[in-house]
This record gives C-alpha cells, structure tokens and sequence, in this order.
C-alpha cells in the first residue's frame, strides 16, 4: 500500500467521481481508476458501489476512510513540520572573546541577509571549552584564533590577524624608534590565559629568543587587558584589529619591536561527521567572505 494510493482514495470519495478526482489530482481517469483497482487488490476488498454516473462507498470503503483520513492528516503535518525543518533549527556556533571583538557583528549581519529564517546561538568561550563543547555535539562550529589539533575536527583556515605590542602612549618603550625583545619582557606584561591560542604564539616566540615572560596581568578578556594597557598598567600584545579605536584615537601606541611580528590565523571548525545543512554551509561561506 503507497501513500499515493491512499490519496488517490481520498480524492474520489470526496469527489465522487473518477472524473473529478482526475481533473483534481491533474491526471487522467484510467490512472485514478488503475490505482483504486490496486488499492482494493491489496486490500482484498472491494470500497466503492460504482454506476455510470458515480462511485459510492460501500460500508468495507467507509470504515477503510475512516483510517485513512487522521492518517494523511498525520503524514501532512509530518511533511510540513520537517520540509523547513533546516532552515528553522538555530545553529549553535562558539567563539572565542577575540572574535566576538573583531569579526563576528559582521559575520551575524551578513548571515541574516540571506537566512532570516535561522538563528544563530552564539557561545563565547575559551578554546578549551570550545572545543569541548564540540566533541559532545553541543556546538554546530567555532570561529577562533588558532586552531584546535584534535583529528576528529575539520580545520578550514580564515584568514591572518597581525599581532600588536601595545602599551599607553607614555609608556618609555614608545619614546624609542623601536625595542628589542629583551627590552620589552623588562616591563610589565599584560597577557592572555594560559592554553589560549594567541598566548600559545607569544610564548613560543619568546621561546625563539630564549627568553620567558611572567606577566602581572593573565586575563581571558582582551577588553581588560586593553584597559589595563590603556591605564598605563604594562604592555599587552594582541590582535591589532581589536585595538584599532584605540590607535586612532591615541589611546594606545604599537611598539615596533625588532624581529617580533607575529600573526594568528583564524580558524572555523567542526566534526569531520557533521551533517551541513544549506543554511550551516551558507554560514561558513559567509565567514570565509567575511573574511577576505
């Protein structure tokens, strides 16, 4: 028995006619009449009295109807639920702090133009958490700075942040045409946690020069350390992008420093057995556009 049938079924009683319920069905009467002899072959009953002019019901077709009609009411509602069904689950991606800074207002205005129809919930979290919350399939992506080195993830890279050595326009090291790296690890440092990407980087550069930096300040918020710099409290090394309103408006000063330029490079990622809905790849279009 095919659902097809049961429709073809419907049509007729409710048209009493064959004729009817072709034009209806946008068919022909020997196929509406070929599908109710199936029906009634499988069925192993007989459901209409037919005449010259109509097809009636017998007692066998209405108690048969009596089934049919909450069962392709059922389906209907099933095939609407779930047809939109894509479009409609919100996607959960996570970030970092970085990049609900940086990149991510226009990454979320880009997305709505063209998928009003879907949410995104968004997570900010450290990398760690990130990625956890990935591997439990409680996160459809991230966008961090970075990149996680687990091999159930896939790694698209995005695109490359410079790196900034920042301190307060007084600062001593921004009175010199440039510092050496020795020079700037003298100073206070206001740096990110340990396990962040982006501390990850400095220190392994720093390791390059062998030498090690204890910083007076570790902080998973970029805002703070930009403060604590804008106050005079040390030097803080991050993503020039987030500091940009505060190099314009002479709030903070970019220390040259010999040899020390580094970049990160951002990362969107997900399981290598996610299933992509339209609107999941529209996203990470959008984000490698957004991007570029």
């Amino acid at each position: 028995m095919k659902i097809k049938q049961l429709y073809t079924f419907q049509a007729v009683c409710e048209e009493e006619s064959i004729t009817k319920a072709a034009q209806r069905l946008h068919t022909t009467q020997p196929a509406i009449s070929r599908t109710i002899n199936e029906l009634e072959e499988f069925l192993g009953a007989r459901l209409f009295d037919r005449s010259s002019r109509k097809v009636a019901l017998n007692e066998t077709g209405r108690l048969f109807l009596s089934k049919v009609i909450p069962l392709l009411e059922l389906y209907d509602d099933l095939e609407h639920t779930f047809q939109d069904y894509d479009k409609k689950t919100p996607l959960r991606l996570g970030v970092t702090p970085v990049i609900v800074n940086s990149c991510l207002p226009g990454i979320l205005e880009r997305f709505q133009v063209s998928n009003s129809d879907t949410d995104i919930k968004v997570t900010v979290e450290h990398e760690k958490e990130l990625e956890r919350l990935l591997l439990h399939h409680e996160l459809d992506l991230i966008l961090m700075e970075g990149i996680l080195e687990n091999e159930a993830i896939v790694k698209v890279p995005v695109a490359s942040e410079p790196l900034a050595v920042l301190a307060a326009p007084n600062h001593p090291l921004t009175q010199l045409p440039y510092a050496t790296v020795n020079e700037m690890v003298e100073y206070p440092l206001l740096f990110r946690e340990t396990g962040s990407s982006i501390r990850h980087m400095i220190d392994s550069a720093l390791l390059f020069y062998s030498v090690s930096a204890s910083p007076v300040w570790t902080s998973v918020s970029s805002h703070s350390l930009l403060e604590g710099a804008r106050q005079g409290f040390g030097i803080t090394i991050l993503p020039r992008r987030l500091a940009q309103k505060d190099l314009d408006a002479g709030l903070l000063t970019e220390i040259p420093v010999v040899d020390f330029n580094l970049s990160c490079t951002n990362h969107v990622m997900f399981l290598q057995d996610k299933y992509q809905t339209l609107a999941f790849q529209s996203l990470v279009n959008v984000i490698l556009f957004s991007a570029g």
